[in-house]
């Protein structure tokens, strides 16, 4: 079962589910009807490397916020719908998946104030 943290970025809070180990990883949120607003799932993928994030087994849009290991957005995907695959830019190690329009404030380079 994934643990729990509290991410605050600028003024958004969202309490999410960390996912570390290969079948949290991969399963995700995927079939996951919704979630509460305010909530999502933060991915820890270890280390930071080129990421592609698939939405095919998703049933909500989503925004997705990429963040490198010192905990700053090096990238953000906004209204992803179900069905797609979204790849990094540049190399992160974390990603967060929030409900579609949570993340249209964020900016690359806004920082993680804490977890």
């Amino acid at each position: 079962m994934p643990g729990q943290a509290i991410i605050t970025i600028n003024h958004k809070q969202w309490i999410v589910s960390v996912a570390t180990t290969p079948l949290e990883l991969v399963t995700g949120l995927g079939g996951v009807s919704s979630i509460p607003p305010g909530t999502g799932m933060l991915f820890d993928m270890g280390q930071e490397q080129t990421i592609t994030v698939t939405t095919v087994p998703m049933l909500f849009p989503l925004d997705i916020v990429f963040l490198d290991s010192s905990l700053i957005v090096n990238g953000i995907a906004l209204n992803i719908a179900p069905g797609y695959i979204v790849t990094t830019e540049v190399p992160a190690r974390f990603f967060l998946e929030v409900n579609a329009g949570e993340a249209r404030s964020m900016q690359k380079g806004s920082r993680q104030r804490s977890m």
